[in-house]
């Protein structure tokens, strides 16, 4: 079930708020002030700034969640499936044009790991693990498994929000707003992957992997 304590049912997330109202408070400035062509440019960032913050209410319309199954957790493109100590990690490129709401993966007790400030380099160069933007939680379920999600921000979405304030989690649950950059999912090995490198996921609809019994 969607969480109703963020206000959900709006059409616009009030993440954008401020930037919206900027953007469309320059416009009308820089018109008033005779800036047509810079009025113009604004009142197009306006427009961007509204669709990239738009609701998704595609999730609410979906069957119950399937148990022991890992949803995605944004809109995006399956970039790279690697494994490493046992642990397959699925890299997510998000871009500008999909829903940006966070959502939980899996149930479970949900923590923030790690929030760290940083740069915005392309979320895919060397260095943008060390010194971007980065979030990295964990969703740990109730029979010991756990699955992390790192977050790193890209050159056009510095913002990276997460609700600090919830600590148990039902799949599909919003946990925060991420606008551009790439998720890393690393899934514990008794889950077998379900999607491959080149595949668009939708957060919250797509399965991304599914547990071995």
């Amino acid at each position: 079930m969607e969480q109703t304590i963020y206000n959900l049912k709006q059409y616009i997330l009030q993440e954008g708020y401020s930037k919206i109202g900027i953007a469309f408070g320059s416009a009308i400035v820089l018109y008033l002030l005779g800036f047509t062509f810079l009025a113009k440019v604004a009142f197009l960032v306006t427009v961007a700034l509204l669709w990239i913050y738009r609701n998704n209410f595609s999730v609410s319309k979906n069957p119950i969640n399937l148990a022991n199954t890992l949803y995605a957790p944004i809109d995006g493109k399956i970039m790279s499936i690697d494994t490493q100590d046992g642990v397959q990690k699925i890299y997510i490129d998000v871009d500008l044009c999909g829903s940006h709401i966070l959502r939980a993966p899996i149930n479970g007790n949900y923590f923030i790991n790690l929030y760290q400030k940083g740069l915005n380099l392309s979320s895919w160069s060397f260095k943008s693990r060390a010194l971007n933007n980065k979030a990295i939680v964990s969703f740990s379920e109730f029979d010991g498994s756990n699955t992390k999600m790192e977050i790193i921000s890209g050159m056009c979405g510095s913002d990276i929000v997460l609700y600090n304030n919830i600590y148990q989690v039902n799949t599909r649950d919003r946990i925060g707003v991420f606008v551009q950059g790439t998720i890393v999912l690393e899934v514990a090995s008794n889950y077998s992957v379900k999607v491959s490198i080149g595949d668009k996921v939708a957060g919250g609809i797509s399965v991304i992997a599914g547990k071995i019994e």
